[in-house]
């Protein structure tokens, strides 16, 4: 699913909007439409982990024993972006 983000020109310095679709990648190519200058925008500084603990429960036909609980945690990758991305020239 495509987004709107909102991306800083390191060569002109104006701020443009573009339709991105943010996946695994760590780095972004965007163009500025002002400037045509192409711009990289690193994801990897904006990557935040969430650790989700889940909770698996057994029932036990015997009566007598006690229901076990196994906790485990699944670790999953969010992005925190800030309002506005910088950009800078590419290497």
């Amino acid at each position: 699913m495509k987004k709107r983000f909102t991306f800083k020109c390191w060569n002109c310095n104006r701020t443009y909007t573009l339709q991105r679709e943010i996946t695994d990648q760590q780095v972004l190519t965007v163009a500025c439409p002002y400037c045509n200058s192409e711009g990289v925008v690193d994801l990897d500084p904006y990557r935040k982990e969430i650790k989700n603990v889940m909770k698996n429960i057994t029932v036990m036909r015997d009566v007598s024993s006690d229901d076990s609980i196994d906790e485990s945690t699944n670790a999953e990758e969010e992005l925190d972006l800030p309002d506005i991305l910088p950009t800078h020239k590419p290497e």
